[in-house]
């Protein structure tokens, strides 16, 4: 029998490109969505679809009969839900599910998604921070919150040596790919060029991590490869400020840069009010006090470990910049308005 592979969260921005290069590279896949799930494009003559819930046991039983490694993608990436424990369902038990099923399906290697926000921000004195680094500070929303939670998870497992974990943890991914919440950094250029951005937050000087999809794609593919059992790989980019990231974008697209920075105080204003109106009505805050904090920050990382170990070479954030926005040019994204 075939070895198959397990791709939760392939229907997202990060787990659709990790999935369809794994396909395209011949792999035997099989892809776990959910009833809502838009599957467009994803079948194939080598892409198996089973659907469930990562919350049901039964769900898992049938996904890894027959799998011998796993890339655990899934996760709930949003600003705020009403409905606070969907972050605990997914990021956290739907984690311990895998890794308490897997062992007795005979998988033998996963490599879990997680992010650089479960690592907390940079050291203050402007040094760059890395996968082993305690976060300092209390987390700013439930994302980061369930994402240091699930390591957690993942350490306890780790100490029953059943399957080997390898844990990834990308920086802001961005490129070409699906417009979800995941993709924040093509959601804030559309929103830029149809002039729905009114500033930049802060002072514009916190430095980001930046990594290109499809570079975190491929690391993702070397971790299982290569990866060391029990280690975690930093996936990430350059380190760019704010005001860099703008910069470069208002070059490529000709339009004005925005010079307006947005103090820290008015954002959290902002986000309290979003937060208020969301839970009176049920749309989706545009900002939330968590997210207006989380830019009080820098985010920046290096990926040494995975350069040395892996093989990892990351592109630069200037030329990952000119393909997004010479795919945006394709898809239509570079207009004014929708």
């Amino acid at each position: 029998m075939s070895e198959r592979i397990l791709v939760t969260g392939g229907t997202g921005f990060l787990g659709r490109r990790l999935t369809e290069t794994l396909a395209g590279r011949g792999e035997q896949l099989r892809v776990l969505v959910r009833a809502s799930s838009n599957i467009e494009g994803l079948a194939g003559p080598n892409v198996e679809l089973v659907e469930g819930d990562l919350a049901d046991e039964s769900t898992w039983d049938r996904a890894l009969e027959g799998c011998d490694r796993v890339f655990h993608a899934a996760a709930v990436v949003k600003k705020w839900a009403r409905d606070r424990r969907i972050f605990d369902r997914v990021n956290v038990e739907a984690v311990d599910r895998l890794l308490t099923r897997a062992p007795a399906h005979g998988v033998r290697r996963i490599v879990l998604t997680s992010s650089f926000m479960a690592l907390g921000p940079s050291p203050e004195d402007g040094t760059l921070g890395h996968e082993n680094q305690r976060p300092q500070l209390s987390p700013h929303n439930d994302y980061e919150r369930t994402k240091r939670a699930a390591d957690e998870v993942i350490q306890r497992h780790l100490s029953s040596g059943a399957c080997e974990i390898i844990t990834t943890y990308p920086g802001v991914i961005y490129g070409p790919g699906l417009l979800t919440e995941g993709n924040i950094l093509v959601k804030t250029f559309r929103d830029f060029l149809r002039g729905k951005l009114p500033g930049i937050p802060g002072s514009g000087r916190q430095r980001w991590c930046y990594a290109f999809v499809d570079d975190v794609v491929e690391g993702h593919r070397l971790a299982m490869q290569a990866g060391q059992p029990g280690r975690r790989y930093l996936l990430g980019g350059d380190n760019v400020t704010i005001d860099e990231v703008f910069g470069h974008f208002a070059r490529l697209s000709g339009r004005a840069p925005l010079r307006r920075h947005l103090p820290i105080g008015l954002l959290s204003i902002v986000g309290a009010t979003e937060e208020l109106l969301a839970w009176l009505f049920g749309r989706e805050p545009e900002l939330t006090r968590g997210i207006a904090s989380i830019y009080r920050h820098s985010w920046a990382y290096r990926s040494d470990t995975a350069e040395n170990e892996l093989g990892y070479r990351p592109r630069t954030f200037a030329s990952g910049l000119e393909e997004t926005w010479s795919w945006m040019q394709s898809q239509g994204l570079d207009q004014p308005r929708a």
